[in-house]
C-alpha cells in the first residue's frame, strides 16, 4: 500500500520541534545499540572464550544475552518499553557477578560435574567487561526514559 500526498499536503503539515517528539532520539541509541552489542557477544562468548567444562557460566551467559539482545530490540522498537528500562542495569549487574556466583555457590542443583576445571582469567575479565558495559548503557537508558516527559 501506497500513500500518496500532494505539495499541499506537506505544506501544511506542522513540523515536529524536537520538544514535540519527546526529545532527542539520538540520546537513547548508543546505549540500545550497546546493550545489543553486549547481548550478542554473550550468546557468543562461550564459544569466544571457550568455557571448558563450565555448563552453568555457558548457560548463564546465552540466557543473559539472548535477553538484553530482546530488550535492545524491544527498547529500540518501542518507546513504551523503556519504562522497563531499569531491568538492564540489573542484567549488567547479574553479568559482572556471575562468574563469582556460579564458581563459587553450588546452589540446590549443582550445574558442574566434579573434578571441573576453574574458570579461567578470560571468563573472569569477559563477563566484567560485558557487565559493565551493559550496567553503564543500562543507567544511561534508564536517566533518558526517565527525563522525557510522557506524550499521549
Amino acid at each position: 500500500m501506497t500513500i500518496r500526498t500532494t505539495t499541499r499536503e506537506t505544506e501544511q503539515a506542522p513540523a515536529l520541534t524536537r520538544e514535540e517528539t519527546g526529545g532527542s532520539a539520538r540520546s537513547s541509541e548508543v546505549p540500545i545499540g550497546l546493550v545489543l552489542l553486549a547481548g550478542v557477544y554473550l550468546i557468543l562468548s562461550p564459544w569466544v572464550i571457550e568455557f571448558t567444562g563450565t555448563f552453568g557460566m555457558a548457560a548463564t551467559n546465552m540466557i543473559s544475552g539472548i535477553v538484553l539482545a530482546l530488550f535492545a530490540a524491544g527498547c529500540a522498537r518501542s518507546a513504551g518499553l523503556r519504562t522497563v528500562a531499569w531491568v538492564i542495569p540489573v542484567l549488567g549487574a547479574w553479568v559482572m557477578s556471575s562468574p563469582w556466583v556460579i564458581s563459587r555457590g553450588r546452589g540446590l542443583v549443582p550445574l558442574e560435574y566434579p573434578g571441573m576445571p576453574a574458570l579461567n582469567t578470560a571468563t573472569w575479565l569477559s563477563n566484567v567487561i560485558a557487565g559493565a558495559i551493559v550496567l553503564v548503557a543500562g543507567i544511561a537508558l534508564a536517566l533518558s526514559t526517565r527525563r522525557r516527559p510522557a506524550h499521549r
